[in-house]
């Protein structure tokens, strides 16, 4: 396979309103609609990060960005499935050589969905592990063909060590959990695992995936593939964020020029506070673009102190400030729509639901973030397990 980013994009901008006209039908189904995932497979969107070595595209971290961002302005569920899916193939290489030539056996891509939360049984059996638990925001798994879960192997004698799994989907039971104010439509469900066997082969160590020093993912030469995962972790989830933030601005200048005053019948659009108010939304938009872009040169130059913890601390900081941003923007953004604004059929509650619970996420909380980041810098002790 060999398309170049120009006409990747051409693709991706020919789906986008397609992705838009199903938004609403999309968060009603609570999962991306069939024909969706249909589209992102035959655009071969979904290869853009899988190693050429097993047919796919390899085109980078900023591409998968600017694919995501420009899908998430149209549906921000969409653009979060469609970051997860793409990253996959990124994800994948943390497990050995093995796992990975099984996952790609048949196509460059993956559907494959998983969440950082720990597992409650791990058990070391001969060959492999026994697993047995349920794990919560499993986005994509309603088209999910595999699944990662994460745990920690207890052993008499030795430090506990955590490590991923990965599990096809005949051997995990998916639970329809999936009922929320925002971002109802990833299929983010509950997954539960019984008893269920994991090969040596499809295990892979958390703690050196979290330096970028995994050897699945050192098989390979190209760089992007030695990141430190939480870095990694947020490049999926920010361009989803910026997206969505682009996506109201837009959404509220519709807003503004065809909103009308029910007793005045006077034009929002001829209101001075409004128009400040479409002002600050179209520039927060811009800043959010060009922090990204700021994010992702960072993110992908090739610096020494990249696996350091303080430096991937600063990373997430960057990217729950991205998330902050885009939420205060929104809420002053919905303070002028009125209360048509907030009917079903208005794009614009949808933007700022879905941002609203974008920014409560694990990896984007700033509360959480700046603290870290505060006791770096007091010479405090930090306990961030996924640093």
């Amino acid at each position: 396979m060999d398309i170049t980013r120009t006409e990747l994009m051409d693709r991706v901008h020919a789906l986008v309103p397609a992705f838009a006209e199903r938004a609403q039908k999309t968060e009603e189904n609570r999962a991306p609609l069939d024909e969706t995932i249909t589209d992102l497979i035959d655009s071969g969107i979904l290869a853009t990060l899988t190693p050429k070595e097993y047919g796919g595209l390899e085109l980078g971290l900023d591409v998968a960005a600017e694919i995501v961002r420009t899908i998430s302005a149209a549906c921000p569920s969409t653009g979060w499935v469609t970051s997860f899916y793409i990253g996959a193939a990124w994800r994948v290489n943390i497990f050995t050589e093995q796992a990975q030539r099984e996952v790609f056996a048949d196509k460059p891509y993956t559907l494959t969905a998983g969440t950082a939360a720990p597992l409650g049984q791990v058990q070391k059996v001969d060959g492999g592990y026994r697993i047995t638990g349920q794990t919560a925001w499993n986005s994509g798994s309603v088209h999910a063909e595999w699944f990662t879960f994460a745990g920690v192997v207890f052993e008499e004698g030795s430090a506990p060590t955590p490590l991923w799994f990965l599990v096809p989907r005949e051997d995990v039971k998916i639970l329809d959990t999936w009922y929320i104010a925002g971002m109802s439509g990833t299929g983010s469900n509950d997954i539960s695992v019984d008893d269920v066997f994991v090969p040596d082969y499809r295990t892979g160590p958390f703690a050196l995936a979290l330096a970028g020093t995994a050897p699945g993912q050192l098989i390979h030469p190209n760089p992007m593939y030695h990141l430190p995962f939480l870095p990694f972790a947020m490049a999926e989830v920010t361009p989803v964020v910026v997206g969505a933030l682009r996506g109201a601005a837009d959404a509220f200048v519709q807003r503004t020029r065809d909103r009308q005053g029910t007793i005045s019948q006077e034009k929002a659009s001829g209101k001075q506070a409004a128009q400040m108010r479409l002002g600050r939304a179209l520039a927060a938009a811009d800043a959010a673009e060009t922090l990204l872009d700021a994010f992702f040169e960072r993110l992908t130059a090739q610096r020494p102190e990249q696996s350091d913890p303080r430096d991937r601390a600063e990373m997430k900081l960057k990217a729950a400030y991205l998330a902050d941003l885009a939420r205060n923007a929104l809420n002053d953004m919905v303070r002028g729509i009125g209360g048509d604004g907030y009917r079903s059929s208005a794009p614009i509650q949808r933007f700022f639901r879905d941002l609203s619970v974008l920014s409560v996420h694990a990896f984007l909380d700033i509360d959480t973030a700046s603290e870290t980041i505060g006791r770096f810098t007091l010479d405090l002790p930090v306990s961030d397990p996924l640093l």
